[in-house]
């Protein structure tokens, strides 16, 4: 290994399973010293391989690397804001944040419970906005930081309506911390998952991917990418993919209010593709 992360600290979350433990052991492997935090209480997803953060942090430092196991609840402002002071005092700093905490709670929407909505949107989304707002303070003192936020093609609507409310959530927290916190050198992109990933993919094909997701997180925190930011990524199977941002396909306009009767004649018009 090259060492590209030498002297970098990095926060990874959910690190039990898939792109965290993947990504913190690339991180390590390269240099960084590695906060690896995982809470039980993210922790129900059916049928899912759970690797505690004890057992990443013993693959790391029995390959000489350095780490520290953390069991924060990081979507409390308190839990949150104790893990980025513990990065900062015992390993020296923060300069990365990998956000990979994620919980899936399947169920077809007629049938959705509201505990299960909003468990999945904390577990995915608000955990992720905790912990950078509190890392933020440090990042715009020194001027620099990395966040790689994980994401799922979920919110395309493929999946569940919780998981797929979440996985746009934190695109558009992507996109927003990339423009508040990106005039202080700080650059935020997401990495998205296919569903796949969880659930249908043999073990060696499935870690496949995540690896694959791992190598493309480490490397959107190292300075080869200093233009990428805002960006969301795509990986499936040994395939990486950037999106587009959203844009404008078509409009329509006039002066002053539009009637109802001139709705009625132009709105429908938006959607006649075969006109263009």
């Amino acid at each position: 290994m090259s060492g590209r992360f030498k002297g970098k600290v990095a926060v990874v979350t959910g690190v039990g399973r898939g792109v965290g433990r993947a990504a913190a052991l690339i991180l390590a492997s390269e240099g960084a010293a590695v906060l690896v935090n995982d809470n039980p209480k993210y922790q129900r997803e059916v049928g899912e391989v759970q690797q505690s953060s004890d057992e990443v942090i013993a693959m790391i430092t029995s390959n000489g690397g350095q780490g520290v196991t953390d069991y924060e609840d990081v979507s409390t402002p308190e839990g949150a804001e104790a893990l980025v002071a513990r990065a900062v005092d015992e390993l020296g700093g923060l300069d990365i944040i990998i956000n990979n905490v994620g919980l899936r709670i399947d169920s077809s929407f007629v049938d959705m419970t509201p505990d299960e909505f909003e468990d999945v949107v904390e577990a995915n989304v608000t955990t992720a906005f905790m912990l950078i707002r509190f890392a933020a303070v440090q990042f715009r003192q020194q001027r620099s930081g990395n966040i790689v936020n994980i994401t799922s093609e979920a919110g395309l609507g493929g999946g569940a309506a919780n998981f797929g409310a979440a996985s746009e959530a934190i695109v558009g927290l992507t996109r927003t911390v990339a423009r508040d916190l990106g005039k202080y050198g700080v650059l935020c992109n997401a990495v998205s998952l296919p569903l796949s990933s969880a659930r249908d993919l043999d073990t060696g094909s499935q870690d496949n991917e995540f690896n694959t997701a791992g190598v493309l997180v480490s490397l959107l925190c190292t300075d080869l990418m200093p233009n990428a930011n805002g960006n969301v990524f795509g990986v499936q199977g040994n395939e990486i993919s950037l999106f587009s941002n959203p844009t404008i396909r078509r409009s329509i306009h006039k002066k002053g209010q539009f009637t109802m009767d001139e709705m009625d004649r132009l709105v429908p018009r938006l959607m006649d593709w075969e006109e263009q």
